[in-house]
């Protein structure tokens, strides 16, 4: 079981910290040591539901509190990279969003998926590059899917 770290602020001082926060990725995590303080809260799984976030949420803050207290609890990540770049590099996103610019574009996500595996060297599943493609370049296969061959075309 994981035990909950001693908070050492008073109960007051965790309180006027929780008012007077503007940022309110902070004020939760102030108001995640008041809970405990208080015993508001009883656990991290408490403390989870009370906030709206996962235990492990939890878990990472009181970590960060742990390793420095207040002024570690209020260090706050840079999100990661854009969407899709975690998996293709710049340089092969650029290519992508060029090809599929042109008229002819691509047959299929499976044809996109091909081509960056062979001629890019970037091996991805095929629903990260339909992921990729259509929500994040907000882009999709250019050439036309065929029609039913007994279908007829009007002539005028």
């Amino acid at each position: 079981m994981y035990n909950l770290p001693k908070i050492s602020e008073p109960v007051e001082k965790l309180e006027r910290l929780v008012r007077k926060e503007r940022d309110a990725q902070i004020q939760r995590r102030y108001h995640m040591l008041f809970l405990l303080k208080t015993e508001k809260a009883e656990s991290r799984s408490g403390a989870a539901r009370h906030l709206g976030v996962h235990r492990n949420t939890i878990a990472d803050w009181l970590e960060l509190y742990e390793e420095g207290g207040l002024e570690k609890l209020r260090e706050i990540e840079d999100p990661g990279p854009d969407p899709g770049q975690q998996s293709i590099p710049s340089g092969v996103m650029e290519e992508l969003k060029e090809r599929l610019s042109k008229p002819e574009g691509f047959g299929s996500y499976k044809e996109i998926q091909q081509w960056l595996a062979e001629e890019q060297g970037v091996e991805l599943c095929y629903s990260t590059v339909h992921g990729i493609v259509r929500y994040d370049l907000e882009a999709k296969p250019k050439s036309p899917r065929p029609s039913h061959p007994k279908k007829t075309s009007r002539s005028k």
